[in-house]
């Protein structure tokens, strides 16, 4: 199986989360190069939008050893990988893009709250784009899953008092039609359960994960 994997900031857990998220899907867990797997079991690319540079400033020189680590089990790593446009790279059986965000969320001091409007209408742009993009390089029947945690992806903006409902991805009918925006077919929602989300700054948090599974 050939899988591709967007936004992996420090490269951290990539082994891990791959293999619950494998799992998930009904697949084996993923087999790094050991003493007793001469070859990986699956091919797998991990990728980051930064640069190595980028990430190295924001994580330091855990970077390196972390790609280093990928690399000894078998696992290519990409640099400056935009989930929204690139079509270099082969074809795909499964893409996995855990928490696609903008980093834009809305600011309770904007008098105007205008800035609610703006963190939803960016992170729909990036979700809807990545999807069109992985459609372009999933091979027949390959799928795609999108994981989600919280605003705007998820639930009523934070702000109640501004009725705003960002994606609303929980909700299954919903969740379908910005797969068939992008000509891919919803196959189900699938709760994570908590699981460690990385923040782009290079703190991380514990909450629930959504998984957003399509197919092409």
């Amino acid at each position: 199986m050939r899988i591709l994997l967007y936004g992996c900031g420090d490269f951290s857990n990539v082994i891990e989360s791959l293999s619950f998220i494998k799992q998930q899907l009904g697949y084996a867990a993923f087999q790094p190069v050991d003493a007793a797997h001469a070859d990986p079991s699956d091919d797998v690319l991990a990728t980051e939008l930064r640069s190595e540079n980028e990430l190295r400033k924001v994580y330091g020189d855990v970077v390196a050893t972390n790609v280093q680590a990928l690399g000894s089990a078998g696992v290519a790593v990409g640099f400056e990988m935009d989930a929204t446009g690139h079509y270099s790279v082969g074809q795909f059986d499964l893409i996995v893009f855990r928490n696609p965000h903008t980093g834009t969320y809305g600011n309770g001091q904007d008098p105007g709250m205008s800035s609610y409007l703006v963190s939803s209408t960016d992170n729909q742009r990036l979700l809807m784009a990545a999807l069109a993009n992985s459609r372009k390089i999933l091979n027949p029947n390959g799928q795609v899953l999108i994981t989600a945690v919280g605003w705007p992806y998820i639930g009523k903006n934070p702000k109640g008092d501004l009725r705003l409902t960002g994606m609303q991805l929980e909700v299954p009918s919903f969740a379908a039609e910005y797969g068939t925006k992008a000509g891919l077919v919803h196959v189900r929602n699938i709760d994570l359960g908590q699981m460690w989300v990385a923040r782009n700054r290079g703190s991380t948090f514990v909450a629930d994960e959504l998984g957003i599974l399509y197919r092409n």
